[in-house]
């Protein structure tokens, strides 16, 4: 499974690449990828294969995304561009580090009991498209 995962994002990549050169977005669940062993070892190694193998391609955020979309740059220029210099200082501790695990129901999925972990006092339901809160609201 790790040689096709690595293959699944060779490919992509090569396919973003050599066209038109869009974003390629790699939205991996952190559980996937724990729960896949050696899937995000494989991620770590070909990650540093790219960035060793092309000097204009870059890892960033999604909020990177939209700064450089609000200042667009040039590849040349990148290296330089500020917006992506400044880091993220964490200081304390983490807001919450021992989430509450919320047993909920909704409306939706009669019967069903779905756990969320939040650092939140519990909602009333479980938050869905009509009840984002979970307070039972609805549009």
């Amino acid at each position: 499974h790790k040689d096709q995962f690595r293959a699944l994002l060779q490919h992509n990549f090569e396919r973003h690449y050599s066209t038109n050169k869009a974003p390629l977005s790699l939205s991996f669940d952190p559980a996937w990828l724990i729960s896949n062993k050696g899937f995000d070892d494989v991620l770590d190694e070909w990650m540093s294969f790219v960035l060793t193998t092309y000097n204009d391609v870059y890892f960033v955020t999604e909020l990177q995304v939209i700064q450089w979309m609000q200042n667009p740059t040039g590849t040349q220029a990148l290296r330089d561009f500020q917006e992506w210099k400044e880091k993220c200082v964490v200081k304390g501790q983490p807001f919450c580090s021992l989430p509450n695990p919320c047993p909920l129901t909704t409306r939706e999925l009669p019967g069903e009991t779905l756990r969320l972990h939040t650092c939140m006092p519990c909602p009333k339901n479980y938050p869905w498209i009509q009840d984002p809160t979970g307070d039972g609201f609805s549009f």
